[in-house]
């Protein structure tokens, strides 16, 4: 190739798809060892296996940083072998290749010891968990416009206490135990006060000014979507299951 690799990268990247497709012409060898070595089997291009290599390479394309400190190689074999989990996983072949991936073994031109292949999948991971939480928190914030808090308002009106954090909490939690609370706060964007002061020994003036911590707790706890929100609600103010 007479130009250089991280030149066509960055061409590719910026969406340029001569350059992408000689990129990816480029790697067809290195997709084909990758493959074949996390498969512990001769791989073909007839085979699903490569296929899910080529689209794994394209997202490597499209998400490698050099700021990341590692080579594209590097970051491309993690991509790849993450990929290939994935589907074996589904599959429920993942057990009978995992010790095949961890035996030490090196193809030229594939830096692929444990420990570096340990780290790039703890980064890759680190990195997935990262742009789903960023994700949850984005719908999370569309949700609680409809209720008419965003976002933004919750370090304000978060109580400065943790006594009555931990309050609101449980309050969130067995309000979700009340299908007709919740169905009256889907469809009116309120609380229904009335039936929340019988219950809680709270007075009306507290409930008013925590209305929109609480709102958003209860989002929180009575929604799945918002499961990675609501770790972090319990890790950070010391939630006992």
């Amino acid at each position: 190739m007479d130009r250089p690799i991280d030149e066509i990268l960055h061409q590719a990247q910026a969406g340029n798809k001569i350059d992408r497709d000689l990129l990816i012409d480029y790697y067809r060898p290195f997709i084909l060892r990758a493959v074949s070595h996390v498969c512990k089997r001769q791989v073909s291009w007839s085979q699903d296996e490569a296929s899910i290599g080529i689209i794994a390479l394209n997202e490597a394309i499209d998400r490698y940083q050099e700021a990341s400190g590692k080579s594209f190689d590097n970051y491309a074999y993690m991509v790849i072998r993450h990929r290939l989990v994935d589907e074996f996983r589904r599959q429920g072949k993942y057990a009978q290749m995992e010790s095949a991936v961890w035996d030490g073994g090196h193809d030229e031109g594939i830096a692929q010891t444990p420990l570096e292949i340990a780290s790039s999948l703890e980064s890759y991971d680190r990195e997935q968990t990262a742009q789903a939480l960023a994700e949850e928190l984005r719908l999370y914030d569309e949700t609680l416009r409809q209720y008419g808090v965003a976002l933004e308002d919750l370090e304000s009106c978060s109580p400065k206490h943790r006594d009555t954090r931990k309050q609101m909490i449980r309050m969130a939690q067995t309000f979700g135990e009340h299908p007709q609370w919740l169905n009256t706060l889907k469809t009116t964007k309120r609380l229904p006060a009335k039936e929340m002061l019988s219950v809680f020994k709270i007075s009306s003036k507290t409930l008013e000014r925590n209305r929109k911590y609480l709102i958003a707790l209860i989002l929180i706890y009575a929604c799945e979507e918002f499961q990675r929100i609501k770790n972090t609600v319990a890790v950070a103010d010391g939630e006992e299951d």
